[in-house]
């Protein structure tokens, strides 16, 4: 559960990062710094709302089982895999264009008679994505973890702090990475974490018998249990399950195999012209 909330984490705090970063630069470029406390303020409302969000979410799904529980987090794993597929092919085909589109964006606020609102707004929209994202795949790593909140919430932590001093650095000039390569390689990263979800979702619809599992392949349990040390890691990061049926791993491969051969072809897409607000 570490690793996969170290890299749900890491990912999607390096974005909002990377993105603050861009922005309070050419705040300080223009000779802006008296604009940096309605960013402050739209980052802040950001975090409350995606925290409000996620102890809902959790209030719903914890504690003792009810009626329709499963449904529900089934359908919390369905949205994780589709929200993080669509982030992580949504940054590869805009981050080229992210500093002009985030630049003209701060330069129509600026123009509008001294109004900063536009600028609350700008990073208000930037982090409430991020934060939802985050707290639906935390959400979801954290029923299948079966809420081990110290090992969810050291990779979470450890994860916002590295992403936070990447993001300071790059704001001081200091800290040069290959974000196109960093990119290439989380992407991929998450999307074997989206494809391990998907085999969660598709557990919950068998065990409430929506459909068959046709048969298992392999029976771990007493070898690798899921629940152990190293295949909780492994159920975690990767959806390894010590019990696997036909029915998950033909779509765990009907998923796995094209995002990956979509997300890492080179064919060049044209640029949206301001990725920021998307």
């Amino acid at each position: 559960m570490f690793g996969a909330a170290f890299l749900v984490a890491l990912r999607e705090g390096l974005e909002i990062s990377l993105i603050l970063g861009i922005i309070f630069s050419y705040l300080r470029g223009l000779n802006r710094k008296d604009t940096f406390k309605p960013i402050w303020i739209g980052a802040a409302i950001a975090i409350a709302l995606s925290v409000l969000v996620g102890c809902i979410l959790y209030v719903a799904t914890g504690g003792e089982e009810w009626h329709g529980q499963i449904y529900l987090e089934a359908a919390i794993f369905l949205a994780a895999v589709g929200i993080l597929s669509y982030m992580t092919f949504w940054m590869k085909k805009n981050s080229p264009g992210m500093h002009k589109g985030i630049q003209s964006t701060i330069d129509k606020a600026l123009k509008s008679s001294g109004d900063t609102s536009q600028l609350v707004i700008l990073a208000f929209i930037t982090i409430i994505r991020e934060g939802i994202e985050l707290v639906m795949f935390l959400l979801a790593i954290s029923i299948e973890g079966k809420n081990n909140f110290v090992s969810l919430g050291s990779g979470t932590l450890v994860g916002i702090l590295l992403a936070s001093l990447i993001g300071w650095g790059i704001y001081q000039g200091t800290t040069k990475i290959n974000l196109k390569a960093f990119f290439r390689v989380m992407g991929n990263l998450l999307i074997i974490v989206a494809a391990g979800l998907l085999i969660n979702a598709v557990h919950e619809f068998i065990e409430l018998g929506l459909i068959q599992p046709v048969a298992y392949l392999y029976d771990l349990e007493a070898i690798l249990n899921q629940r152990g040390a190293v295949g909780g890691i492994l159920h975690a990061l990767i959806g390894y399950t010590d019990r696997l049926s036909v029915t998950q791993f033909i779509i765990w491969l009907i998923y796995m195999i094209p995002a990956l051969l979509l997300f890492n072809r080179n064919k060049k897409k044209p640029q949206v012209e301001n990725p920021a607000l998307t």
